[in-house]
């Protein structure tokens, strides 16, 4: 609860950060921020040209030709904002050194700011794949309107590992370099590059012990199939969604007494 609330009670430095960092990310460029918008639109875009002429797949129960890079798409937008938030949450605290040694923020405020920066950047990419969808005629069913809180859930895990392997890299600088590597395993362990009917029936019951999972297979339901997930995916968001930014606050008010010394 004390999380919740020094994160609210900052909001406008939070937003203000997030919006900052979105606007300079391409600072120095002569188009700037349309980077933003132009880097996912190419990338679906390609998929969609690559998946659906000249290496078509098709998706079960799906008749469009577009099927295999809606789903593709679907799932890969997530992940590099959901990939992009762990990677700039664990650097937080070591690139904001010089404000937390110098000013009374909590410490979870910066991890809160930048993944607020990518989610900004995720929904940016979200919006176009809606409209890119329409353009191909796999138009939105109520189901859609989900989508907002699936994210918001999926960037509140993201937060969460953030914020705890932040507080770690702090004292072991190794994390940065061994999170790439693990992210990578975990983007093969997740189905977003295939379909989980291509896997051995026996590993089908495993999926559900792998987190990013439960939030990437609910976006194809609702984007590819046009239904709702089930009860049983929407308890496993909320669960990773909630306590992992426990887990993360716990550890933070563990070793917050050394923190800012050794930062």
């Amino acid at each position: 609860m004390l999380m919740i609330i020094s994160i609210w009670n900052h909001r406008k430095f939070i937003m203000h950060g997030a919006w900052r960092d979105l606007r300079h990310r391409y600072a120095g460029s002569s188009m700037g921020f349309l980077w933003n918008v132009i880097n996912p639109l190419f990338q679906i875009i390609l998929y969609t040209l690559v998946f659906s002429r000249l290496m078509p797949v098709r998706i079960p129960n799906m008749s469009s030709s577009f099927g295999f890079a809606i789903y593709l798409c679907a799932g890969l937008i997530p992940w590099i904002g959901f990939s992009e938030t762990v990677n700039r949450c664990t650097n937080s605290f070591i690139a904001n050194a010089n404000y937390l040694r110098k000013l009374a923020i909590p410490e979870q405020v910066f991890v809160a700011q930048d993944a607020g920066s990518s989610f900004l950047s995720l929904m940016i990419g979200m919006c176009l794949l809606v409209i890119i969808c329409c353009v191909l005629g796999h138009y939105p069913s109520w189901s859609w309107l989900c989508l907002p809180v699936i994210l918001i859930l999926l960037q509140g895990f993201g937060f969460g590992i953030g914020l705890f392997l932040g507080v770690l890299n702090v004292f072991f600088r190794d994390i940065t370099q061994g999170l790439g590597l693990i992210l990578q395993l975990w983007f093969w362990a997740t189905p977003i590059v295939y379909i989980e009917n291509v896997l051995p029936p026996w590993t089908l019951k495993f999926l559900y012990f792998n987190p990013a999972f439960c939030f990437i297979h609910s976006l194809h339901i609702i984007i590819v199939n046009n239904k709702m997930p089930s009860i049983k995916l929407w308890a496993c968001m909320l669960f990773f969604a909630l306590t992992m930014p426990l887990v993360g606050y716990f550890v933070l008010r563990k070793l917050r007494p050394e923190l800012r010394d050794v930062l």
